[in-house]
């Protein structure tokens, strides 16, 4: 578990300035379940990222702010495909 508190900090100092740059403050990295289950938090969207690196981390985090960003414009003819994969992850 302490090896887990301490990826959850460094998780949060690498992800905070992508963050700030998005201007996106309300976020966490949660660890629960003893270290079962590890969840990206921003907003009200949950992310699963247990046993994730802390660049598959990053790249989950990207993954939100372009869908998020992205809303107004179309992304061709296989815009439900993509928002799929991107948001496989995600926990409803």
């Amino acid at each position: 578990m302490e090896y887990l508190e301490s990826k959850r900090t460094d998780v949060l100092k690498v992800i905070k300035p992508i963050c700030e740059a998005f201007n996106i403050k309300d976020y966490d990295y949660e660890v629960k379940d003893y270290g079962q289950r590890e969840t990206l938090r921003i907003g009200n969207t949950r992310i699963g990222c247990s046993s994730n690196s802390i660049g598959a981390v990053i790249e989950e985090l990207v993954g939100y702010i372009f869908i998020m960003t992205w809303r107004q414009r179309s992304m061709g003819a296989f815009e439900n495909q993509t928002k799929s994969v991107i948001k496989r992850y995600w926990i409803k």
